[in-house]
């Protein structure tokens, strides 16, 4: 009963501006025209063409003679490396680097062609169709172990409680 009064006071509350409520030349406080809803049209935004722009890819960029990158390194204050495309302060040791931009920095793996058989015979004709070919990667000796380390971890679990039970028994 006491949400059903609650429910129509809201309903009444809402209502009252477009309704009974007046302002001082006589027209309802609200009407549904006075209601105004956003627009939720995007934006027209659009991106610089950067190639046609003229400009540099890394603005500030130092290039040597032969085209690379020139790149200055030196150690702050507070012993940090410092790499930087613009000259460090006066007074700071720096050292001066050349890349390459077009080189890549990390070296490619070598990997072994597709048709060549570098692998020993015996282990290239064998094929290998499921796990139980493979062989398993446990050895009885490692899981004997496993087991002796278990136990032993289990014995000092139970040798540190009984030390704490005394402890706090006293």
């Amino acid at each position: 009963m006491f949400i059903k009064l609650l429910i129509a006071i809201l309903v009444i509350s809402l209502l009252l501006p477009f309704t009974f409520l007046k302002d001082k030349h006589g027209n309802p406080m609200l009407s549904v025209g006075d209601l105004n809803f956003p627009s939720l049209t995007l934006p027209e935004l659009s991106m610089p063409d950067f190639l046609s722009s003229g400009m540099p890819k890394l603005p500030g960029g130092v290039k040597g003679s032969d085209g690379k990158d020139m790149i200055y390194q030196w150690t702050d204050a507070d012993g940090n490396v410092q790499f930087s495309n613009s000259q460090p302060p006066e007074g700071v040791v720096y050292t001066l680097k050349g890349y390459d931009p077009n080189l890549n920095v990390i070296q490619a793996v070598e990997t072994q062609a597709a048709g060549s058989e570098e692998v020993s015979g015996s282990e290239s004709k064998k094929k290998i169709t499921s796990a139980k070919d493979i062989g398993s990667p446990y050895s009885v000796e490692r899981i004997e172990k496993l087991f002796e380390d278990a136990n032993n971890i289990e014995k000092l679990l139970n040798q540190r409680l009984n030390n704490q039970a005394a402890e706090i028994g006293q």
